[in-house]
Parts: structure tokens; sequence; C-alpha cells
């Protein structure tokens, strides 16, 4: 078949490894958006819950709009917005070992 032969390029190949990490990265993507909304809920104080998930909501909102404006970036260099969701996401997971554990402990009331 004339369409395996053009896919047996390497140009192919990576256009598939592409799809791929990138259906996989949307796919943790909102897994984990709708864990930190679950956990975000519980760590903040109730005194200013709602203030600090208005807050939290926003910074995400933001995410969202300027994520296409990286995509942008591709003119400049093809792998540069790659390594800026890439370096974005490494520095967010490593800042998620300073947040407190809530396992069986009681929700604060107050600041």
């Amino acid at each position: 078949v004339p369409e395996d032969e053009a896919c047996a390029s390497e140009d192919c190949k990576s256009l598939h490894l592409k799809s791929i990490l990138a259906f996989c990265g949307k796919f943790m993507l909102c897994i984990t958006f709708s864990a930190v909304f679950v956990y975000a809920s519980e760590v903040f104080p109730t005194s200013v819950r709602t203030q600090a998930m208005g807050i939290s909501s926003l910074s995400a909102r933001v995410g969202g709009i300027s994520a296409p404006l990286v995509v942008l970036l591709s003119t400049a260099s093809p792998s540069l917005p790659m390594w800026i969701f890439g370096v974005i996401s490494i520095i967010a997971g490593l800042f998620s070992f300073r947040l407190p554990e809530t396992n069986n402990r009681d929700l604060a009331d107050d600041i």
C-alpha cells in the first residue's frame, strides 16, 4: 500500500511519537486538573477557601489563555514550546512536594 511506504519515513515516525506524547500529556493534564481542584479545596482554611479557590481558578485560566501563545513560539524553534511546557511542569511537580499532607487530618478552619 503506498500510504504505508510514505509513513515509513523518519518524519512520519516522529509525527506519530509527537501525537502519542501529546495525547498522553493531555490525558495527564485532565487527571491533574481534577486532583488539584479536590486537593486545593482541602488544603485552604475554611475562612479563605472561597477566595483561594477563585485565585487558583484564575491562575488556571491565565495558563489556559497563554498556552496557545506559547505554541506560537514554534516559529522561532520547533522544540521551544515543548521545552517551556516541560520545564514548567517539572518545576510545578517539584513544588508539589512542599504541600502539606491532608490524609486523616482535620481541615483548618482559620489561618
